[in-house]
C-alpha cells in the first residue's frame, strides 16, 4: 500500500561543504595531539599546519588563533558530557547490568577525551567555571527526560537525584584522572554503578 505522506527529500550536502567540514575536523584533531604532546605555548600555527598538511592561512580561515581552537576544545568537551548524559536517558532500563555498562563508556570517554581536558582546564578556567553550572543542570534534564528510569520520583526529586549524581560523577572523575586518587578502575565501576542503582530505586527497596 503507498503511502499517503510524502517521503521527505534529504538534501545531501555539498561537496565543497563536506570538505571544510572535514578540513575543519581535522585540524581540531591534530591542534588536539600537538597541545598534548607539546603544549600550547609550543605549538603555534604553523605547527599546526604543517601537521594537517595545509597551509597557515587555511588555519585562519578557520580559527582566528590558537585561542580559538582551544574554545573550540571547550565545546567538543562539553558536547561529549552532554551526550553522555542522553545515553544514560536512552538505556533501556536501571537495573545494574545497563549502568555498569553505561558506565564502562564514561570511563572510556574520558580516556580518551582526559588529556585535551586537561589543556582545556589549564588554558581557559574561567571560561569552564562560568558555564559549568548551567551544563550540570542541562546533563540532570537530559537525564530524566524517559520517565521509566525515576517512576519512584516526582519530576523535581528525579532532578535533583540526577543533578546529585553527575555532579557527584564528574567530581570523582575529576580526582581520578586529575587528582592523583589511584583508585582501580574495576572497584571505582562497582562502587559507582552500587551508588547510582541505589539512588534509582525507591527507599522501602533497600
Amino acid at each position: 500500500m503507498e503511502s499517503q505522506y510524502p517521503m521527505t527529500q534529504v538534501k545531501p550536502i555539498p561537496l565543497r561543504k563536506q570538505q571544510k567540514n572535514y578540513t575543519r575536523q581535522r585540524l581540531i584533531q591534530v591542534s588536539r595531539e600537538l597541545f598534548v604532546k607539546n603544549g600550547t605555548q609550543a605549538t603555534g600555527i604553523d605547527d599546526i599546519a604543517r601537521a594537517a598538511g595545509t597551509s597557515r592561512a587555511t588555519v585562519y580561515t578557520h580559527f582566528a588563533g590558537k585561542q580559538d581552537i582551544i574554545r573550540e576544545l571547550l565545546s567538543e568537551m562539553w558536547d561529549q558530557a552532554l551526550m553522555m548524559s542522553e545515553a544514560f536517558d536512552a538505556l533501556p532500563d536501571a537495573s545494574e547490568a545497563s549502568v555498569k555498562a553505561w558506565m564502562v563508556k564514561i570511563f572510556d570517554t574520558w580516556d580518551a577525551y582526559a588529556e585535551s581536558t586537561k589543556v582545556v582546564l589549564r588554558e581557559m578556567p574561567a571560561e569552564v567555571n562560568a558555564e559549568y553550572q548551567a551544563r550540570l543542570e542541562s546533563h540532570a534534564e537530559a537525564m530524566v527526560r524517559n520517565r521509566k528510569k525515576w517512576p519512584h520520583f516526582t519530576p523535581e526529586e528525579a532532578q535533583r537525584r540526577a543533578y546529585l549524581l553527575i555532579l557527584q560523577l564528574h567530581r570523582c572523575m575529576s580526582s581520578h584522572y586529575y587528582g592523583g586518587w589511584s583508585a582501580d578502575r574495576n572497584a571505582l565501576l562497582t562502587t559507582l554503578t552500587d551508588i547510582w542503582c541505589a539512588t534509582l530505586q525507591p527507599k522501602h527497596t533497600r
